[in-house]
This record gives C-alpha cells, sequence and structure tokens, in this order.
C-alpha cells in the first residue's frame, strides 16, 4: 500500500547526526576539480575537501497503540477458526500506521521543496505523461536527468510516479514498443526503471483519509498523497547513495534514534486489567531532511492539466 520509507530516501539508523552533508553546488563542484596530483620524491601527496553545511534535526517520535481483547484471543483459538494472530495484525496495524505517518512527512517535503528544476511546484509536464498523442514522458525524464547531473557530476538512479500516472504508462505506445520483444511484453516498475537506465522506479499508492471519525467508523474523505495538484499526477527524479554517510551526497536523509538498545522502532506492551486487553504499542523517533536539492527534479500534472 504505501512506498517503503528505504526506497524513497537513505536512512541513517541508530544515531542521533547533528550534521549533514547540504551538497548544494559545494561537494561536487570540489569533487570534480582537477587538483595537481603528481607528487615529486619526497614531498606530500596534494590535499583537499568540500565544505559541509550544518543541516538542522528535530527528531519527533511516532507512536501508535493497538487492542487486543480476551475475547480476540480465544476467538482466534476456537476450532476450525480461521488462522489469525491477532497480535502479530495489531503489531503489523500500529507499525503500518508509523510507516504512513512518515510517508505524509517525506511526499510534504518533496512537494515543498524547490529543487534543480527551480519551480517550487515542480515542473509542468501538462498532462503529456498520460497516454496517447504527443506523449513526452522519456524526453521529460532525459530533460529530468541531464539537470541532474549537468550541476552535480552525479546521475539520478530513482523515479518515484503516482500510481495514476504509472498505470497509465502501461498503455503508452511509445514505451511499449520498446518493451514489446521482453520475456513478459507487460510494462513492469522492474522494466521501466531499465528502460530508464535507472536502478528502481517506485510507484506510490497511498492514500490519507482526512474525514473526523465517528462512533460509525464508515467516513471517508480520501486524498492521494503523491500529488502536487489533486487528481493531475507527479513524478520525482532523484539521486538516492548507495549507503548514507555524513559527506555522502543525497536528495534526503532520515535520522532514528536508538530505542534502549534495542533498535529504532520500539515495540512496547501493557496489560490493561479492567478492559480484559492487552495493548501492543510501536514508536520510532526520527527527523527526515532535504539535503540536496540539486539531486531531485519535481514533475506536476504528469496525468492531467
Amino acid at each position: 500500500m504505501y512506498c517503503a520509507l528505504s526506497d524513497i530516501i537513505d536512512q541513517v539508523p541508530e544515531q542521533k547526526v547533528i550534521e549533514l552533508t547540504d551538497d548544494e553546488n559545494t561537494g561536487e563542484v570540489n569533487q570534480a576539480r582537477v587538483d595537481k596530483a603528481i607528487a615529486t620524491a619526497g614531498t606530500r601527496a596534494r590535499r583537499g575537501g568540500y565544505p559541509i553545511l550544518e543541516v538542522s534535526l528535530s527528531t519527533q517520535e511516532y507512536a501508535f497503540a493497538k487492542e487486543v481483547t480476551d475475547e480476540d484471543r480465544k476467538n482466534a483459538a476456537l476450532p476450525n477458526a480461521p488462522a489469525l494472530k491477532p497480535e502479530m495484525d495489531a503489531i503489523e496495524f500500529c507499525s503500518d500506521k508509523i510507516d504512513l505517518f512518515k510517508e505524509i512527512k517525506i511526499a510534504q517535503l518533496i512537494k515543498d521543496a524547490t529543487w534543480i528544476d527551480g519551480n517550487a511546484t515542480g515542473e509542468d509536464a501538462a498532462g503529456l505523461w498520460a497516454a496517447g498523442a504527443g506523449n513526452t514522458f522519456l524526453a521529460d525524464v532525459v530533460t529530468g536527468s541531464m539537470a541532474i547531473q549537468a550541476a552535480t557530476g552525479m546521475k539520478p538512479n530513482v523515479l518515484m510516479l503516482d500510481y495514476g500516472t504509472f498505470m497509465s504508462l502501461k498503455s503508452e505506445s511509445t514505451i511499449l514498443d520498446k518493451i514489446k520483444y521482453t520475456q513478459r511484453g507487460v510494462l513492469t516498475s522492474e522494466l521501466l526503471a531499465a528502460l530508464l537506465e535507472l536502478e528502481e522506479v517506485l510507484v506510490g499508492e497511498a492514500l490519507v483519509n482526512s474525514a473526523k471519525e465517528t462512533k460509525a467508523g464508515t467516513e471517508w474523505t480520501g486524498s492521494k498523497i503523491w500529488e502536487v495538484n489533486a487528481t493531475k499526477g507527479m513524478g520525482f527524479l532523484f539521486h538516492r547513495a548507495a549507503a548514507a554517510g555524513l559527506k555522502t551526497p543525497s536528495s534526503g536523509y532520515q535520522v532514528r534514534l536508538l530505542q534502549d538498545g534495542a533498535g529504532v522502532r520500539r515495540l512496547s506492551t501493557w496489560r490493561e486489567a479492567a478492559e480484559h486487553q492487552d495493548v501492543y504499542e510501536a514508536a520510532e523517533e526520527t527527523d527526515i531532511v532535504v539535503t540536496g536539492s540539486d539531486l531531485g527534479y519535481k514533475f506536476r500534472d504528469t496525468l492531467l492539466t
């Protein structure tokens, strides 16, 4: 249902980091500079580096809990009952909630930031990624890739697409013509990544329900988090580092604090005797930040204009 958080941004686990590389045309420029590297006998090698700018972090704890009643356990143990695991279901439900909270934050960071395309709301694709005449998807991705490479010397390696745009591309003839002799002949995210020479194509499917909950529990006001403008689609082309590091450029990082020496996500449980139930809680203290706005290219209105 969700994009994996580790797929969207690099993660720095189990430590509190107070400085991260902000590579706004500093790290890459100095990395690309040609210095005299020949050392004569008895002399030291030439040295160099690049500035590291401070990025502020403010971790917050995300937590969610779910109860498992004694009745739930009793029903799960009945003869011929379905294979139910109330405790595991509760833990997974809480973990999914935390992942959704964080994915919403990541999507908002991407939409709020101005990337290398230079547009606050992203490059306007004018609905031309939808299947049909005049489709500009392949050309636009090349434009974005060239812009990132020209500014940083690094190539983007991941593309995020909203679900609607991806589904439309599955019937786009300019793409299908390029994969028609492959084993499947059907566009998948893996095939699209190979076609674009990327490591991965991610498809953002997550929805958020903003309706206020009532006793009935049937309220639904759903919206897609991976859209700049509602129903119109978006894309985000970016560079994701192979491994996290304080001097490793990447479009963004997630910092997570170690939880009592037992990993970065805490699982807790306690008994509520009066209610005849146990409560299971998942919690994580984290912050997510943009560290390289020159390593991303944002597209808006990919599906409709």
